[in-house]
């Protein structure tokens, strides 16, 4: 039997040598922590470079572990095999159009989008969000893409579960890419949390100033 905790400290410590071994021959998806990450979900969240390279050469990739590496191909097969599972989410809570999103892997994000994920998806884990959120959170996703998901979701100023727009998230993060791609898609620059505070005051409070400005 598998001692999955003992693999995930092997995972923290990017110990992939001993990983490899310890996992002998079971398929790494099979093994999940409390919260449901796969050992290679946990490892790339992480950065544990070491572990994601060895668990990439070694196992048969979920849906959601390629989307979040950007293995395009794997990614069709997944979908063309199950098409359901497009609209499936990873034991942790995430669509595969998020995973995607945040970590910044366009050709995967279009893939999905013309495999019939739907970008109005909500997220089930910690961050209750859409994709268009996801992605201005990891603002790794190039801007001709981002407008392509934005348009796929359909309004580019839903809000999350904690009332930020996909604007203010980007204002948050520094993200002028996506700031711009939501602008052109009629992002409302005049959306206010709670607070009150518009996504120019969250840009200037974080000190991404020029963004401020082009925000109003």
């Amino acid at each position: 039997m598998t001692d999955a905790k003992r693999l995930f400290a092997l995972a923290d410590a990017d110990d992939a040598a001993a990983l490899t071994e310890g996992l002998g021959t079971t398929e790494s998806f099979r093994v999940r922590n409390d919260n449901g990450e796969t050992l290679l979900l946990y490892s790339l969240f992480r950065g544990r470079v070491r572990c994601v390279e060895a668990l990439k050469a070694r196992s048969t990739l979920t849906l959601h572990e390629a989307s979040a590496i950007g293995d395009t191909r794997r990614v069709e097969e997944c979908v063309r095999a199950a098409p359901w599972t497009v609209q499936s989410l990873s034991a942790d809570g995430w669509p595969a159009l998020h995973l995607a999103a945040f970590l910044g892997c366009d050709e995967v994000i279009v893939k999905l989008i013309d495999l019939g994920a739907d970008a109005g998806q909500w997220a089930r884990a910690v961050e209750q969000n859409l994709a268009i959120h996801a992605a201005a959170a990891g603002r790794r996703i190039g801007r001709n893409t981002y407008s392509r998901l934005i348009a796929a979701t359909g309004d580019p100023d839903v809000l999350q579960k904690q009332g930020y727009t996909a604007l203010m998230i980007a204002a948050a993060n520094g993200f002028s890419d996506g700031a711009e791609a939501l602008l052109a898609a009629g992002a409302d620059t005049s959306r206010r949390l709670a607070d009150g505070r518009t996504a120019a005051a969250i840009a200037r409070e974080r000190g991404h100033e020029d963004l401020a400005k082009r925000l109003g």
